[in-house]
């Protein structure tokens, strides 16, 4: 079964498109109010908050970066273990982004740990390969595309020369002594639609950032139907979701929320409330992309 067949059997299952974030920073990390609170056990807050928002959540989604403490490598089996038996898929959060062989060997521990997909920045540029690699291993793979944070604003906007068979839209090109160039997002987008890549990630836009309406439409006019959206940034950092429902199929984009559904009311936020948090979240998205 595909990721994308994994992906859509759990949105109807769970009538929603909600994927939690799971990236709970540790009270040695001095976040306050954003992060957990003195004294609690990680894994045990974490399978019990999956517990919690499984009623309402399609997918988890574990930021690797905030699993590499002791034992975190067998918590986040037992974590994938959990969520499949609750009806969800999980996405193992790493955005990848080395040599080839380096990212076959994080595609291999992301499917040891039993997760269904796995995250890729294309730093190296090498989607091509790290493609095949996903597809070696029987594992999704979504490409980071189109980021939210302000320092992307640049790197978005960069101009990148493109291969001699790909073709793009003239809108979308500039020659330069006879060389054509698109927007890097541009060209992510385009390439993670050639090789088969299972999805992309495209920031949430809001007022606050720099995403604006018709780069999300530049993309999906480089994509095919069965392209996923992964789309951080609704909750804590404010993103709309509505507007990805202009261009992307309703059963097709992962709303990820993360802080906002780990710690709703802050660092001694109950599992009652984070169901509730979730059950509001799951209602919210619904609307929109009805």
């Amino acid at each position: 079964m595909t990721f994308l067949e994994k992906w859509l059997k759990s949105v109807d299952k769970k009538n929603s498109v909600l994927c939690a974030g799971l990236d709970p920073a540790e009270f040695d990390m001095g976040r306050g109010e954003k992060g957990l609170a003195g004294g609690t056990n990680k894994k045990y807050w974490a399978l019990r908050y999956l517990e919690s928002v499984a009623p309402y959540c399609a997918a988890i989604k574990p930021n690797l970066q905030y699993w590499k403490d002791r034992g975190d490598m067998s918590t986040l089996l037992d974590i994938s273990t959990t969520a499949h038996a609750l009806g969800m898929v999980v996405i193992d959060d790493s955005k990848l982004a080395d040599i080839g062989s380096t990212n076959d060997a994080g595609i291999f521990y992301a499917k040891s740990k039993g997760t269904d997909a796995v995250t890729f920045s294309p730093f190296a540029g090498n989607i091509a390969e790290a493609a095949e690699q996903a597809k070696n291993r029987d594992i999704g793979i979504i490409c980071m595309c189109l980021m939210s944070n302000p320092e992307y604003k640049k790197e978005k906007n960069k101009l990148v020369p493109l291969c001699e068979d790909d073709h793009y839209y003239n809108i979308d090109l500039r020659t330069i002594e006879g060389i054509p160039y698109a927007k890097q997002y541009i060209q992510l987008a385009y390439d993670a639609n050639k090789y088969g890549l299972d999805g992309i990630v495209i920031g949430a836009p809001s007022k606050k950032n720099h995403i604006k309406e018709e780069e999300i439409q530049r993309v999906r006019s480089y994509v095919n139907d069965d392209m996923l959206v992964l789309l951080p940034g609704v909750g804590a950092q404010g993103g709309e979701a509505d507007a990805i429902w202009k261009y992307f199929d309703a059963n097709k984009v992962i709303v990820n929320v993360g802080r906002a559904l780990m710690l709703p009311n802050g660092s001694k936020s109950t599992p009652q409330e984070q169901a509730q948090t979730a059950k509001q979240y799951q209602e919210m998205l619904n609307k929109l992309r009805k």
